[in-house]
């Protein structure tokens, strides 16, 4: 069965793989480039030190500062995130996912042991991590041929705990998602643990609670501190802790009905009589969890921080060379306009994803032919994914709406907050609006025209991201930079209205083709 789940994700694990490799290796020469001596790195170090907010953000910095550090400080932990993701989406489909779907009664008609569809996702998933962790860990050790302070140890390191963080993290979707047995819930509660994780690791340093990030697989990398320490008995401890949750997990799967949760957890009984009133209110129905948890997040990291906005700017504007890596991201207007339009722009690239998942969630109905269900109804072509696209606008709104509540409860928390902050949160938030409905659009347009290529609806978000975020630390050409749709934030000082409002306008067109895509071609 292990190889047959190779066989079927095969190439998930090709694209993400070479993705998080890509992306790690890309920082060592950049942060070379911004802080080539000792004396900058020691100056940044100390920046990062006084600053919580940061600390909260990326994790802590131990002293002396070392190229290696500062890589996995940053990198490290947006790849550790990611390569979360990565893991739980891969151990939900190849277990839970396809129970719900009952494919998994297919492979058990064949005389297999019951515990083997759960005995080989939990497999696959550790062999997955191994093949990212050994990855991840020979980028860093060739980054160290012509990088200095990037030794072997420290990369061999890095690997191991970049590896043991995907296991736990996926381990720990696995157990929290045995009490969960609604499958439209399965991805959105094995992604939130990642985001619980993310939270409890925030606290533990920010706090400088240590013993809170043996609770939390993204805290593992701040316990074993790689290229700093290189704690390998932090690692052995880590691993003992995986193998105990394989065995647990593995323990309460055999004491689990299949496709049930092992414990049914008390719900609030309904009332009424729930009426699908139209294909429109269908779409909304399905996708309703995903899009409350999605604005709750969006709306939480705003807050979060737009509240740390003061003490940044404070820092950055301290000396030059402190936050010159962050100046040039930021750009060089006043740094707390800046940065506000900065988290406007984080959570647009969210926002973004929202709209497309609607999408993308609409072509696996295609997919597993529940579209047709509806169309046999007597309904038009189109208006399957004319709902869709109805709901990832929506998604979109509301999206764009809980990042401006969440940035002005961050503004309202700050004593240092004035009414001006207010105006350009207000005018950066609605400013991510039109780069979002437009890769929605995109996605649409995919969907209805080329079906088969839906999957690609994810490139234009991607590439808009990676310009957006890491653009001025790669070097990369205004001209490039400027393709990103998020680039075109409004303030109170600068932007124009008019690029938002060709944004729109193509959206719509966009969608249009989309929908007449839709009702001239057969599902497929």
């Amino acid at each position: 069965m292990i190889r047959l789940n190779f066989r079927l994700r095969r190439n998930f694990l090709i694209i993400w793989s070479v993705c998080l490799w890509a992306f790690l290796a890309i920082f060592p020469p950049a942060y070379e480039n911004y802080y080539p001596t000792p004396a900058d790195r020691t100056a940044f170090l100390t920046g990062i030190q006084q600053n919580a907010g940061m600390t909260a953000i990326w994790g802590p910095l131990e002293t002396p500062a070392s190229l290696g550090q500062i890589v996995m400080w940053e990198a490290g932990s947006l790849l550790s995130i990611l390569a979360s993701v990565m893991s739980v989406l891969m151990m939900v489909g190849l277990h839970r996912k396809e129970e719900h779907q009952g494919q998994m009664e297919l492979r058990l008609s064949t005389g297999i042991n019951r515990m083997a569809p759960a005995a080989a996702a939990l497999l696959t998933t550790a062999v997955t991590s191994l093949i990212v962790g050994a990855g991840s860990g020979v980028a860093l050790a060739v980054s160290g041929l012509y990088v200095d302070e990037m030794p072997l140890q420290g990369a061999v390191v890095a690997g191991a705990t970049f590896a043991l963080v995907m296991f736990g993290s996926a381990l720990l979707a696995q157990l929290v998602l045995l009490f969960v047995d609604n499958p439209a819930a399965l991805t959105r509660v094995g992604l939130m643990t990642i985001a619980a994780s993310v939270i409890v690791r925030a606290t533990a340093d920010s706090q400088r609670i240590e013993w809170l990030n043996w609770l939390s697989p993204l805290g593992w990398k701040t316990l074993v501190r790689p290229f700093v320490h290189d704690d390998w008995a932090a690692l052995a401890a880590i691993a003992a802790m995986c193998l105990l949750g394989s065995a647990a997990a593995l323990f309460a799967e055999r004491h689990r009905e299949y496709g049930q949760a092992l414990f049914r957890l008390p719900v609030l009984p309904q009332r009424r009589v729930r009426r699908v009133r139209g294909p429109a209110h269908l779409s909304m129905v399905l996708n309703r969890g995903t899009i409350v948890a999605w604005t709750l997040v969006v709306a939480a990291l705003a807050a979060f921080f737009i509240a740390i906005t003061g003490s940044l700017s404070e820092w950055m504007e301290a000396e030059e060379n402190i936050g010159q890596i962050f100046k040039d991201i930021f750009d060089t207007g006043d740094m707390k306009t800046e940065f506000i339009t900065y988290v406007a722009k984080l959570c647009g690239i969210l926002v973004a994803t929202m709209g497309i998942q609607a999408i993308v969630t609409y072509r696996s109905g295609e997919i597993d032919r529940t579209v047709d269900l509806q169309r046999s109804t007597g309904i038009r072509r189109w208006v399957p994914l004319g709902s869709a696209a109805l709901i990832g606008w929506i998604a979109v709104l509301s999206g764009t709406t809980a990042t401006m509540a969440g940035g002005v409860y961050g503004l309202w928390s700050q004593e240092s907050t004035t009414a001006g902050d207010y105006d350009n949160l207000l005018l950066a938030a609605w400013s991510q609006l039109g780069p979002a409905l437009l890769l929605t659009a995109v996605a649409v347009a995919l969907v209805g025209l080329l079906p088969r290529l839906a999957h690609f609806a994810w490139a234009p978000v991607i590439t808009a991201a990676v310009l957006t975020l890491f653009g001025p630390i790669l070097n990369a050409p205004q001209w490039l930079i400027d393709l990103s749709p998020f680039e075109y934030g409004v303030t109170v000082e600068s932007g124009s209205w008019a690029v938002h409002l060709g944004m729109g306008v193509v959206a719509v067109v966009l969608t249009g083709l989309g929908l007449l895509g839709a009702r001239q071609r057969e599902i497929y």
